[in-house]
């Protein structure tokens, strides 16, 4: 159950994505394959996994060579992407026998071993449940149900908590080990130095190539103030209530965001977080409640809110298939941007970013915290008054993220109000405020330190999982 790896090493035309790469990773052991994005950490596992061919070098798994027969590699290995192929209109249990049918496991093992995914995994309530219905740390738990269905020797993880709040994430390391406990050896990607710190053995990578240590160079501390702005209401909501049928995504929220205030919203994965700021951003009506946003009525104001913000998605909502000067040009018209204005906006765009001289490069050739960066920018580009962040940095390691704050400080300092919703604790310390959702419901509203100073506790993580599990749990599914 041993993988050894030695000089192994994949080039794409020029490009040297995994230099002589060299570890092992040994039978109950959790060992990080560590680095910030584009380090090689998915070219890696994908070599790993037999779906991509290394150029140069080899590995075995399980004595099995990833260059010479890849194919017997596969029945030995779950392998986890960071984009698991899920699907969503079959239920949870037709997911796991589509993975059961994929492994050929007996249809006589099924039973025992679905029994024993549903146990460890909390998914048993929700088998009959489809895919597409569940939470983000649900949808997470199920992959990995998939994954071993078979009863892998190796598990090949990349980044399995990307875009999962604390309590999820809590309960998928869990998972993981309880299945390092029974001796599986087991391969997890990584930008995070928290969950570095949890691996038995660490990798750290960077530009492809292994280089001593076990945690990558962290950012300096963000000098910040605790009570950020007052005075003008930016954004004001009473009440504001959302229902799809009978379900209740939003249950009479309501709060204050203070000009130039950065205010974080926090929530485990189907908190009622996102659907509160398609209704603020014009995207969605209300039910029921009241809202401003820059003075204008959520319910009657939709289309003229939409000229005064600025909102990024998780996805970037950017065009791949555009260089960087056609997304600039897209997003500009979008807003009414144009002569000397447009001329002096998109230098800023340009500075910003760090892509002078790419104005001609596909968007999408480039690396998650450049788009990151160009996303804000173009969500900018008309110098709003309000802008709303939904989760922007998922996925994104933590230089990266720092250097995505450093922008928002700018914006913040020069009047900007910032609506920013995270499951990335270090990110929420760094806002003048909170607030903390729960079943569509407002649980909490306070400064970062004061939230932890009320509950006696010395990280936000801890103050959020301490919250959730007072209000009741985080929704399951």
């Amino acid at each position: 159950m041993t993988i050894e790896v030695r000089d192994l090493t994949r080039r794409f035309g020029d490009v040297v994505a995994v230099d002589a790469l060299s570890f092992d990773a040994l039978p109950g052991k959790l060992t990080g394959l560590v680095g910030p994005d584009g380090a090689g950490k998915t070219t890696t596992l994908r070599m790993l996994s037999g779906v991509l061919r290394p150029t140069s070098g080899d590995a075995t798994l399980n004595g099995f060579s990833i260059a010479r027969d890849p194919e017997a590699v596969k029945h030995h290995i779950a392998y986890m992407s960071q984009r698991f192929g899920l699907y969503t209109d079959l239920t949870v249990e037709e997911n796991i026998h589509f993975y059961a049918d994929l492994y050929s496991v007996p249809a006589d093992e099924r039973p025992l071993r679905l029994e024993r995914l549903y146990h460890f995994s909390s998914l048993g309530p929700f088998k009959d449940r489809l895919a597409g219905q569940l939470s983000g740390g649900m949808k997470q738990k199920l992959s990995l149900c998939c994954a071993l269905i078979h009863h892998p020797d190796i598990m090949l993880l990349d980044e399995p908590t990307f875009g999962v709040d604390p309590i999820s994430r809590r309960e998928l390391w869990q998972i993981l080990e309880e299945m390092r406990g029974e001796g599986m050896a087991i391969l997890i990607a990584t930008s995070t130095p928290a969950e570095a710190d949890r691996c038995d053995d660490v990798v750290l990578l960077e530009q492809g190539r292994r280089v001593p240590g076990r945690r990558m160079a962290e950012p300096p501390p963000l000098a910040h103030e605790e009570s950020g702005a007052a005075g003008t209401v930016a954004v004001r909501v009473k009440d504001l209530t959302r229902r799809f049928g009978d379900f209740t995504a939003v249950d009479h929220v309501s709060f204050a965001v203070a000009e130039g205030e950065i205010f974080g919203f926090l929530g485990p994965n189907g908190a009622g977080k996102t659907t509160t700021i398609k209704m603020l951003t014009g995207l969605l009506a209300p039910t029921s409640g009241d809202g401003t946003v820059a003075g204008l009525d959520v319910r009657t104001d939709s289309e003229r809110i939409k000229q005064r913000i600025g909102y990024m998605s998780q996805a970037f909502s950017l065009y791949a298939d555009l260089t960087v000067a056609e997304n600039i040009a897209f997003f500009a018209g979008l807003y009414g941007v144009s002569g000397d204005r447009l001329a002096a906006r998109r230098a800023w765009v340009m500075d910003i970013t760090g892509l002078h001289g790419d104005d001609n490069r596909m968007t999408g050739e480039l690396p998650l915290g450049y788009k990151q960066r160009l996303a804000l920018g173009c969500a900018v580009l008309h110098e709003p008054p309000i802008l709303f962040l939904d989760e922007p940095t998922s996925g994104v390691d933590p230089l990266a993220r720092r250097s995505f704050w450093d922008l928002i400080y700018q914006l913040s300092a020069k009047g900007t109000t910032i609506f920013v919703s995270t499951h990335f604790m270090e990110e929420a310390e760094y806002c003048h405020r909170l607030a903390l959702m729960n079943r569509g419901r407002l649980i909490a509203l306070d400064r970062p330190a004061q939230l932890k100073r009320d509950l006696g506790v010395a990280t936000l993580e801890e103050a959020f999982i301490t919250l959730v599990e007072r209000a009741g749990g985080a929704v399951a599914g």
